[in-house]
């Protein structure tokens, strides 16, 4: 007891902290297991996923601030940031791009963005503002700027069709219409398709993205119809939990509602 005694408040929390890591169960942690490889990871205000192979892809950042929660995932697979060999960004959006500066102190990995928005990820200026009513824009502007995560590197630029070593291969979907250049992610061999904000899933529906950040609702929906078009079971988004299971037909029978109501 002395010895316990003895030491400082920021000892102890520190061996609290260290030894809750070793035996919290699994739905307290930050990086959760969607299929075999591929975990998703709370980040700040967002999810972002990790493919964990022989070497690890990074898909997304969250916000400002997430770059520590990255790095405590990793720590909770066994894992560390000299393992991460890409990353990938669905969106220029903050809450997507945000943590990218962080991590990319850390990780060696190559930075992949679409070429429509590559610009935008590596400009001295501010991001887009990403709010399309213009007095909504204005008023959030203060806190965007205040936010800015500031300039990230951009090692690739990203098309689609594009493939890439990931869990037996990926592939980059452009799926414009929330941004120019929003792209979405499949794991043919894994039936795994990566949506990022091309779409939303609320009340166990399917839904277009929210209007509120979205540039072209009517390229969303083009975009949905191409994605409906695609073999995959699983499909997981950016803030909403994943459909397991099926996922393919759902989307089929969201993207045939969107042609009837296209043609009405």
């Amino acid at each position: 007891m002395g010895r316990k005694a003895g030491r400082t408040l920021d000892e102890r929390r520190a061996e609290w902290s260290a030894r809750w890591d070793e035996v919290k169960p699994a739905p307290f942690r930050l990086a959760r297991e969607v299929v075999p490889g591929l975990y998703q990871v709370r980040t700040r205000g967002s999810r972002c996923y990790l493919v964990v192979e022989d070497e690890i892809t990074l898909i997304d950042s969250g916000n400002p601030g997430s770059g520590e929660r990255i790095l405590t995932a990793l720590k909770e697979l066994g894992r560390s940031p000299d393992d991460i060999a890409r990353i990938l960004i669905t969106h220029y959006h903050i809450d997507h791009v945000g943590g990218l500066p962080e991590i990319q102190k850390f990780a060696p990995g190559k930075t992949g963005v679409h070429i429509a928005e590559a610009a935008h990820v590596e400009s001295d200026q501010p991001l887009p503002n990403p709010f399309q009513h213009p007095l909504l824009a204005k008023v959030i502007q203060p806190y965007l700027l205040r936010n800015d995560p500031g300039r990230a590197r951009v090692d690739v630029v990203l098309q689609d069709g594009d493939e890439l070593p990931a869990l037996g291969g990926l592939r980059i979907v452009h799926t414009p219409g929330h941004t120019a250049g929003h792209i979405s992610i499949l794991f043919p061999n894994r039936g795994v398709l990566l949506v990022g904000d091309s779409m939303q899933y609320k009340f166990g529906r399917l839904m277009l993205p929210s209007r509120l950040f979205s540039e072209d609702m009517s390229e969303a929906a083009t975009s949905i119809r191409k994605m409906a078009g695609l073999e995959f079971d699983t499909l997981v988004f950016s803030h909403f939990r994943p459909i397991v299971g099926g996922a393919d037909q759902r989307a089929r029978d969201f993207a045939r509602t969107l042609a009837v109501s296209a043609a009405s």
